[in-house]
């Protein structure tokens, strides 16, 4: 069973790449821009919200190429950021119930909600990667051996897409390991 659900996060995760990086912008804590649910809805709402605003402004999103599609989401503030990625898939595959507007980065790598994992070896799908002290999350897939893919959504990498990494690599930049508590 824990392979075809695998396979089946895999799908899920097939949505949400390419979706473009999008968050609410914040000064002194409050929203000042707000993106299209905060940058936190599901693949299923960006893709709604994305054709009503396409057909809103008499576009027809057929005939896009993938960087016109991406720049016309991005334009209407339509994507997610790290967290609301991770929230999706930790609802989707362990059935967890979190509500990603009210959840950060940072939360899901800390205490109360998670744990540091010490031992590597122990390292699972769905666990997180704390990464620009606590400000980005990334999503474990899968590990085999000392390698991880992992899911992630990122300015600097244009929205949501894989990766690689060794994590013996010293390389491999990151603030720790974690498993949320209800995942034990």
């Amino acid at each position: 069973m824990a392979g075809n659900k695998l396979e089946l996060l895999k799908q899920e995760i097939q949505y949400y790449i390419g979706l473009p990086y999008s968050k609410n912008i914040l000064k002194d804590r409050k929203i000042i821009k707000e993106q299209f649910l905060g940058g936190k809805g599901n693949y299923r709402q960006i893709a709604a919200e994305t054709i009503r605003l396409a057909q809103k402004q008499k576009i027809d999103l057929v005939k896009l190429t993938n960087q016109e599609f991406y720049n016309f989401q991005k334009k209407n503030h339509l994507g997610i950021d790290c967290s609301g990625l991770v929230c999706q898939l930790l609802n989707f595959y362990f059935n967890a119930k979190l509500e990603p507007r009210k959840i950060s980065a940072s939360m899901l790598t800390s205490s109360p909600i998670s744990q540091e994992i010490t031992d590597l070896n122990d390292l699972q799908t769905g666990d997180l990667i704390r990464q620009k002290n606590g400000h980005h999350v990334l999503f474990i897939i899968e590990k085999t051996g000392n390698i991880i893919n992992y899911v992630e959504s990122s300015l600097s990498g244009r929205g949501v897409k894989y990766g690689k990494a060794n994590i013996t690599d010293k390389s491999f930049k990151h603030q720790g390991f974690y498993r949320l508590f209800f995942l034990d």
